[in-house]
């Protein structure tokens, strides 16, 4: 089959795995969180395909997945069983470590069906039923000599867990290896490069391995370095990043065709006033015309003058009947211009709707759990601005007020969290508008924004903060007191 490429994605990994994540590699979920992600239009989970999936464990042993255990609890038994610790496991860590390597391993979607299906018909529509499907021999094989490449290259004590899934229109693996040296650390230079030419060569050597030693056997072609193509498998953070991506730029469009309704609504009005008065001064003209008629052959009429006025009158009514057919036609684009931006925004809606729904409770779970470790960290930061304002009853009490911080964060303590939430969730122009509808300068963050590679929760929501403050704060206030906003949020980080 020319074209069925392997495929090998690493995606490094200092956040450890989520219980979401988990559950998601095991399918671990409940009846309505699986029936959530099978009415979810963007996904392609097929539920009659589930018990297919499968998992190979130590010693390359096929076995259905096993859920009594997280992929983190495993990783935290597995370190602790060797005596290893985790770098990132200490208290306030600021620097977290790589230390997991997440893979995904597959191929050409024809030929990976052919190995997890043989012969059998796969249809691959949303919401089929395919539980007539067996799984083939040929995928089971497969995925043990997957397995084997990365228990030779990487340790097969290193590897925490590795599951095969089926169900989705592409098979393929999620493997989850914890990079541990020879001196029995957890180092990711050890086997990915210090540096970024020296870690591009390990995994280009590790394409050219995974080809000789797996692809070529199942009649893949090598497969291109993600570094050259640039493309990867997006891990569900990701895509759900991508999402609201996606979300921000629907909704960048519906203005823009709100605008452009506006306008033509404005212009329809325009149009339909001219008409109306063209239609005002035709009747007029018309009145003349007829009176101009009733005049001819009396007495005393002097015909050549009437006939004169007759004349130029049929041109002015001339001129305006085209004038009428002109914006007749102004009217009619005008309407089409309406109703095709509407149609384009109902459209807009529904797809923005069917997006909303894909993050569901997954994003408000994450915004929960965002908001309660902020309301956290802002009540300490709050604690630690008023502690000089109780211990000091000086003159200067209202200047420890102000530059302590503690004006901003009493004053708009709702509206800085709710500011604060949406900076940490990377929501930058969501927050700038929230900040300004709230009477704030809307001081905008600086390009770039973005929380640090090695960058603690702690410091990063402080962060947030800070900024938020700096944010909701009026601009007449900020000239008042001549404190710029970058001093601002320097003193109410401490």
């Amino acid at each position: 089959m020319a074209g069925q490429k392997q495929v090998m994605d690493l995606r490094p990994n200092s956040e450890g795995i989520t219980t979401l994540e988990s559950n998601e590699q095991q399918r671990n979920w409940t009846e309505q969180h699986s029936q959530k992600k099978v009415n979810d239009p963007l996904a392609n989970y097929d539920p009659s395909r589930y018990h297919l999936n499968f998992e190979v464990v130590k010693g390359g042993i096929v076995q259905p997945i096993d859920t009594s255990k997280t992929i983190a609890q495993k990783l935290a038994e597995n370190l602790a069983a060797r005596g290893i610790k985790d770098p990132n496991a200490r208290t306030n860590v600021r620097c977290r470590r790589r230390t997991l390597a997440q893979f995904i391993f597959g191929g050409g979607r024809e030929r990976m069906l052919e190995l997890a299906f043989g012969n059998q018909t796969v249809d691959l529509s949303k919401g089929a039923d395919n539980s007539h499907l067996t799984r083939q021999k040929d995928i089971e094989e497969w995925a043990k000599d997957v397995y084997g490449f990365v228990a030779k290259h990487f340790g097969e004590d290193n590897i925490i867990s590795f599951y095969v899934h089926l169900d989705e229109k592409n098979p393929h693996v999620h493997c989850a290896v914890v990079p541990v040296n020879e001196q029995n650390k957890i180092s990711w230079h050890s086997h990915f490069g210090k540096d970024l030419v020296e870690g591009r060569a390990i995994i280009g050597a590790l394409h050219d391995a995974f080809y000789e030693e797996v692809s070529k056997k199942w009649g893949f072609e090598r497969g291109d370095n993600m570094a050259e193509t640039k493309s990867r498998h997006r891990s569900t953070e990701e895509y759900k990043r991508d999402l609201v991506s996606q979300i921000r730029e629907l909704e960048t469009t519906r203005e823009g065709l709100l605008r452009q309704i506006r306008k033509a609504e404005i212009k329809l009005k325009s149009i339909s006033t001219m008409i109306a008065n063209l239609q005002e001064r035709k009747a007029k003209v018309q009145e003349q015309i007829d009176l101009i008629a009733k005049q001819f052959g009396q007495d005393g009429a002097d015909n050549a003058d009437l006939a004169k006025q007759m004349q130029k009158l049929r041109r002015e009514l001339e001129g305006i009947d085209d004038k009428l057919a002109l914006r007749n036609k102004m009217l009619e684009d005008a309407n089409s211009t309406i109703e095709a931006a509407k149609a384009r925004l109902t459209e807009l809606q529904e797809r923005h709707n069917r997006m909303q729904n894909v993050l569901g409770d997954d994003m408000e779970k994450e915004a929960t759990i965002l908001q309660k470790n902020i309301i956290s960290t802002y009540h300490r930061m709050y604690a630690a601005a008023l502690e000089p304002v109780l211990s000091t009853h000086t003159q200067s009490q209202q200047e420890i007020l102000e530059t302590s911080g503690f004006n901003d964060l009493a004053e708009n303590s709702g509206h800085v969290v709710n500011v604060a939430m949406l900076l940490a969730l990377r929501y930058i122009h969501e927050a700038t508008n929230y900040a300004e509808s709230c009477g704030g300068g809307g001081s905008r963050p600086s390009s770039g924004w973005e929380r640090d590679k090695d960058e603690d929760d702690e410091h990063w929501w402080r962060r947030c903060i800070a900024q938020a403050a700096a944010m909701i704060r009026p601009t007449s206030r900020k000239r008042k007191r001549g404190i710029s906003v970058m001093r601002a949020s320097r003193v109410i980080q401490w």
